[in-house]
């Protein structure tokens, strides 16, 4: 943040005496210091920018902090809090699966909720929180299956190297089971 000069406001006359220049000093510094409480202050305010603010938020929406959970973790769980009420159907378990996802969610109705992943190989780290806000927002008399995408061999073969296959992650692979 920028430094605050209060000396800048003061007439001409007190910038030669030493002892206003030393308290204006001391000042500018802790007007730097309220300014920088204010601005957090007014970040936790905010869901996307919040940090210790987060558990006002949690206790708002009625989510229970997970420990050892990260501040991205429990914004969505958040999220999909404030985004998870209302008529349930397709499009709201879209946006609630999203928050976690990041997007490219499919969902689909065939007599159960069917949850398609597009945005990424394997089963997402956040799983087991995707299907605790699902089952959250669903009857109870509804199943959900959850479609993730793998590496095949077509997918391998021919198209990925070994170096990028040593550097990729076994759970991307297809034989994963959530």
């Amino acid at each position: 943040m920028a430094n605050t000069q209060l000396m800048a406001y003061l007439p001409d006359y007190y910038k030669s005496i030493r002892t206003f220049e030393i308290i204006m000093d001391v000042e500018d510094k802790e007007l730097d210091i309220l300014k920088a409480y204010l601005a957090d202050g007014y970040n936790q305010l905010f869901l996307d920018s919040a940090t210790t603010g987060l558990e006002m938020w949690e206790e708002d929406t009625g989510t229970i902090k997970q420990s050892g959970a990260s501040h991205e973790e429990r914004r969505a769980k958040i999220r999909s809090q404030l985004r998870g009420t209302g008529k349930i159907d397709e499009e709201l378990i879209k946006i609630v699966a999203d928050s976690w996802t990041n997007g490219n969610v499919e969902v689909s109705f065939d007599g159960k909720i069917r949850i398609k992943f597009n945005s990424f190989y394997g089963v997402p780290s956040n799983m087991d929180a995707v299907k605790q806000a699902i089952d959250k927002i669903i009857p109870a008399h509804l199943g959900v299956e959850y479609d993730l995408k793998y590496l095949l061999v077509g997918d391998v073969h021919n198209n990925m190297t070994i170096n990028a296959l040593q550097g990729t992650k076994l759970n991307q692979f297809a034989g994963g089971v959530i």
